[in-house]
């Protein structure tokens, strides 16, 4: 019989499973505003490009709650209820995004900082780059310099044991 040949058939309402841990105690999130990298040389600042910004709530448990989006136009208020659950740390991770520049966000307790850091690379370091670059190099040309020093002393004793 094949599959076109059937009638679906439903008999009830679908079931909805919801998997949460059992009795674990509540743990405060740790909160990361995300935003693109900007262009070296842009003039910019951190999340005053177009697209989505990102306020990244890691670690938390229970998943029930609101996160709160400092933006640009106003609070916005996001349900964590679809958040994702780790099977190795058995907490929630839940991302927030905007459209605004976010400035902070809040769940519960926990805050977010500025997203203004002073961490940013706002620049490349080509100092380090050439160095990296010249210890690649003079690696390379130990490598071939090593491999012509075996190569030759084979060929010297097979001409001597002929």
């Amino acid at each position: 019989m094949r599959p076109s040949d059937c009638d679906a058939l439903t008999f009830a309402k679908p079931i909805q499973l919801t998997v949460s841990p059992q009795g674990g105690s509540p743990v405060s999130p740790t909160l990361f505003l995300l935003s693109r990298l900007q262009p070296a040389g842009s003039s910019q600042e951190v999340g005053s490009q177009s697209g989505p910004n990102v306020c990244l709530a890691a670690g938390f448990r229970p998943n029930e709650g609101d996160m709160v989006l400092e933006t640009t136009g106003g609070p916005v208020s996001v349900k964590t209820n679809p958040a994702r659950l780790s099977a190795t740390t058995k907490t929630y991770y839940y991302p927030g995004f905007s459209n605004d520049t976010i400035s902070s966000c809040k769940l519960g307790e926990a805050k977010s900082s500025s997203n203004k850091t002073d961490d940013q690379p706002d620049r490349i370091y080509p100092v380090k780059a050439q160095q990296n670059f010249f210890v690649l190099l003079i690696s390379g040309v130990r490598l071939i310099f090593a491999k012509a020093v075996a190569f030759n002393t084979i060929l010297t004793v097979r001409t001597l044991v002929v």
